[in-house]
């Protein structure tokens, strides 16, 4: 029954997923473009990144009741699967005007003006790699909120070399 339910749950985090980029597709912003514009990873992929690594701990937890080694591999997991859900539920990056702030993985903030980009590759992994004058470069995350209003930005941003 859990794993019907698991199952059931994924299948709706794909249907939101698959609205939420044709909303975004259409150039619906409800936040608008006015002044700054913030942009976080979207609700869907919160709660997957959330459901399954509550997945990997519940299955690591059955393994773990019988195998030291088990316990000790899911002990060294947990550490790594809560920065991860902390940092995709933290992440943000701001748009104001030319300049692009962007969190760290250290959970700091970076501000990269744009008008020094000089490159931007569109990761398979879902990312956007930035590259900067100076050999600067970034990551953002694709699947922010607003992220149509982000891509333009970048793929405009007129470098002054």
């Amino acid at each position: 029954m859990s794993i019907a339910m698991l199952a059931l749950a994924i299948a709706l985090l794909a249907v939101l997923m698959r609205m939420h980029t044709r909303l975004s597709d259409l150039g619906f912003d409800p936040e608008g473009e006015a002044g700054p514009s913030v942009h976080e990873v979207i609700i869907p992929i919160r709660v997957a990144t959330a459901l399954v690594s509550l997945a990997i701990l519940l299955r690591g937890a059955e393994l773990a009741q019988g195998s030291t080694p088990a316990l000790i591999s899911g002990a060294a997991l947990l550490p790594a699967l809560a920065y991860l859900n902390a940092y995709v539920w933290q992440f943000r990056a701001t748009l104001r005007g030319t300049d692009l702030t962007v969190m760290t993985p250290l959970f700091g903030s970076r501000t990269y003006d744009l008008t020094r980009l000089i490159e931007m590759h569109d990761d398979p992994h879902g990312t956007w790699r930035l590259r900067f004058q100076g050999g600067e470069g970034c990551w953002v995350l694709k699947y922010l909120s607003g992220r149509n209003i982000l891509r333009r930005a970048l793929s405009e941003a007129q470098p002054y070399y």
